[in-house]
């Protein structure tokens, strides 16, 4: 009885592993809310193709000479000497450079998706960081606003500022910053992408399921580097077209509430 409890013990934690790692996240990489994110997915899926077998490859064959090539007692010997092996050297040769040449192959078809920009995207939104806080310029000239002095409470949401996007639409974001190199992070885009002083980073997105999004800065940037943290609102066309009417140009808004979907 306690064999069949500790297989059912072992089975389902096997079973629960292999259902996180390779059902729900995708090989371990999380999921994306983007039509970006694909691409990037992809890449990871690839690299963990060709990690697992090779680790395993690796393991075995330590195992297997520790166990084969074990000194024994009374059995000492001199290993043969031999310089060269013509098969086996041109083998882990080629082999990788094989592998390198596949994974360069995605990573180069993930960049091309990923960094592509839209001559005529539906909306230009400008992401300007700064210690530290995030300011997001609309093209009605409106601001919405977000310093460390707002958050008083680091495990609060309540006033962090807010980019508001539409969802389905293609986003362009113009990543500028005042002072050092931040990031702009969104884990749930499988995206980041640095500010750098005088520097005009331009992404797209387009974010296929509306919610609220958490981001942040993922470049430490100072004292207060913890505090660099934002919303992101994504709502469907027609909210977005009537929160964005009741905007006054020019207007700021500061520590911006997420909207009521």
């Amino acid at each position: 009885m306690v064999r069949l409890r500790w297989q059912c013990l072992l089975c389902g934690s096997v079973r629960a592993v292999e259902t996180h790692l390779l059902g729900k996240t995708n090989f371990g990489s999380p999921g994306g809310v983007t039509t970006q994110d694909h691409y990037v997915r992809q890449l990871w899926h690839i690299t963990y193709v060709f990690a697992v077998p090779i680790g395993l490859i690796v393991l075995g064959g330590i195992v297997w000479c520790m166990i084969r090539y074990r000194v024994r007692p009374g059995h000492d010997r001199t290993p043969s000497q031999f310089q060269y092996h013509i098969p086996i050297e041109a083998t882990y040769t080629i082999v990788p450079l094989v592998i390198v040449a596949i994974v360069f192959g995605y990573m180069y078809n993930a960049e091309n998706h990923v960094d592509a920009i839209a001559k005529n995207p539906a909306v230009a939104i400008t992401v300007e960081g700064f210690q530290w806080g995030w300011r997001f310029t609309y093209p009605n000239g409106h601001e919405e606003v977000g310093t460390v002095a707002n958050e008083l409470d680091i495990n609060s949401n309540d006033n962090l500022p807010v980019l508001f996007m539409p969802a389905g639409e293609t986003v362009q974001l113009h990543l500028v910053s005042d002072d050092v190199i931040h990031t702009f992070y969104v884990p749930e885009f499988l995206f980041q992408r640095d500010l750098i002083p005088g520097i005009n980073n331009v992404v797209d997105f387009n974010v296929i399921k509306p919610g609220l999004y958490s981001g942040q800065c993922n470049n430490i940037c100072g004292v207060y580097h913890a505090y660099m943290r934002f919303l992101v609102q994504v709502m469907p066309v027609a909210e977005y077209n009537a929160w964005y009417a009741q905007q006054p140009a020019g207007s700021i808004t500061t520590a911006g509430v997420p909207a009521q979907s």
